[in-house]
């Protein structure tokens, strides 16, 4: 009997892969890798959604609670005049502490940003001084035929989009009342302010 140390002809070509097998392993690996990284790039891009909106909705929040305490707190009002730019408003608040105090609390909107400072005395409103008072929104806008600051009297409507991105904009509309009892003399005390 013949000894085998050696691999015939005819088994060595049946080890290992054929090329065909080869290149079908390398498609399918492809199309496994394909299917794979677009799951992966569209779960980051959801990611990147979501963070998106929970920060739009976080600087509408924030803006919303800014003018909200603002106005809930205010003895008057003062809004600027239907088309100016910026767009302001102005209220004489009552402070916090256990005595009475009164100050001035103000709002801008202008190129997409939210702005706000407070003093005790008159508040100038002039494009180079809202420039210096503290951001607290950007990527804000106007919603079409309505200010920012709308309302009348002791009412302030504040209606806005945040950007959110690639998304919708998140809307922010509420209406704050003065909850500040009027003078018995039916006229509202607004100095320093306005």
């Amino acid at each position: 009997m013949p000894s085998r140390s050696g691999v015939s002809g005819r088994e060595s070509a049946e080890v290992g892969f054929s090329l065909i097998e080869l290149l079908i392993y390398m498609v399918l690996a492809v199309v496994v890798l394909l299917v794979v990284g677009s799951l992966l790039i569209n779960s980051l891009t959801a990611e990147r959604t979501v963070r998106d909106a929970a920060q739009s909705s976080s600087t509408g929040q924030l803006v919303s609670k800014s003018v909200g305490q603002g106005v809930r707190n205010s003895s008057s009002i003062w809004r600027s005049p239907a088309g100016a730019v910026p767009q302001v408003l102005i209220v004489r608040t009552a402070g916090t502490a256990s005595t009475e105090s009164w100050f001035c609390q103000a709002w801008s909107f202008q190129n997409g940003q939210i702005r706000s400072t407070s003093s005790p005395d008159l508040i100038p409103t002039t494009t180079a001084n809202i420039a210096t008072w503290t951001l607290i929104g950007d990527g804000m806008a106007p919603v079409a035929g309505f200010p920012v600051f709308g309302g009348s009297g002791r009412t302030v409507v504040l209606k806005l989009d945040v950007d959110s991105g690639k998304g919708q904009p998140l809307r922010i509309e509420t209406s704050l009342h003065s909850r500040q009892p009027v003078p018995a003399t039916g006229v509202e005390v607004s100095l320093p302010c306005f």
